[in-house]
C-alpha cells in the first residue's frame, strides 16, 4: 500500500460514511424525534467513522493502542462491545463461545479490534445467523474460529486477486495481521486465526 492507495481508500471509504448518516436522516421522519431503530443506525455508523479515523491513523502514523492483557471475562465483555451494535444493525446474533479461553488471559485491544472488523466482513455471509465465534486458549496461541461457509476475505488471502477490495478495512486487517503474526487459514466449515502466546508462565495462566 502507497500514500495514494491510502487516500484513495480514506475518501471512498469515508464518502460511505457520509451516505450513511444522510440514509438515517432520509428514514427519518422530519420534525420528529429520532425512533430506536434509527438512532442505533446513527449510532453504528458514528461508530464505524470513529474507527476509520483509527485505521486511518494506525495506517498513515503507525499510531498503534498500548498492548495490554485481561482476563477472558473482560475480554469477552470488550468484543462484545464491539461486536453487540453490528449484530443488531445486521439482524445477525454473534454468538462468543468458550472452548478453552477461560484459563488464560487474553492480549487486548488489538486483538478485540481485529476480531471485531473481521467478523464485520464475514457478517453478511452469516445472515440470518446466529454467527459462532468460537475462542480457545492453547499453549503455543490464541486461535479463534468463525464457524461459517464464508470464503477468506480476498484481500487477506496470501495473494490477493487484483479485483480485492481497497478500503480501510481491507488494508488495516491486513496490515495489524502482519503487526501482531496472525496466521490465518480457511477450513472446512470455518475461519481461523492463531495468534501467537509467549510459552505459559504463572503471568500468562488464571485459575
Amino acid at each position: 500500500m502507497d500514500s495514494e492507495e491510502l487516500w484513495r481508500a480514506a475518501l471512498h471509504d469515508f464518502n460511505n460514511l457520509m451516505a450513511g448518516l444522510q440514509g438515517v436522516l432520509d428514514l427519518s421522519e422530519p420534525g420528529q424525534p429520532m425512533d430506536p431503530r434509527n438512532r442505533m443506525r446513527l449510532g453504528s455508523v458514528l461508530d464505524d467513522g470513529k474507527s476509520l479515523i483509527d485505521m486511518a491513523r494506525a495506517l498513515a502514523l503507525g499510531r498503534l493502542p498500548a498492548v495490554g492483557v485481561a482476563s477472558w471475562a473482560e475480554w469477552e465483555a470488550g468484543l462484545r462491545r464491539r461486536l453487540d451494535p453490528m449484530a443488531e444493525l445486521f439482524r445477525c446474533r454473534v454468538e462468543v463461545v468458550d472452548t478453552g479461553a477461560r484459563h488464560s488471559l487474553w492480549p487486548e485491544p488489538m486483538l478485540q479490534d481485529w476480531v471485531a472488523v473481521f467478523t464485520r466482513q464475514v457478517l453478511p455471509w452469516a445472515v440470518p445467523g446466529p454467527l459462532i465465534v468460537e475462542a480457545e486458549a492453547r499453549p503455543d496461541a490464541w486461535v479463534l474460529r468463525w464457524i461459517t461457509d464464508a470464503p477468506m476475505p480476498p484481500a487477506l488471502r496470501a495473494d490477493p486477486p487484483p479485483d480485492a477490495p481497497k478500503n480501510l478495512a481491507s488494508f488495516w486487517l491486513r496490515s495489524m495481521a502482519g503487526h501482531m503474526d496472525l496466521r490465518l487459514e480457511a477450513v472446512t466449515g470455518c475461519l481461523q486465526i492463531q495468534a501467537p502466546r509467549p510459552p505459559a508462565d504463572p503471568d500468562h495462566l488464571v485459575p
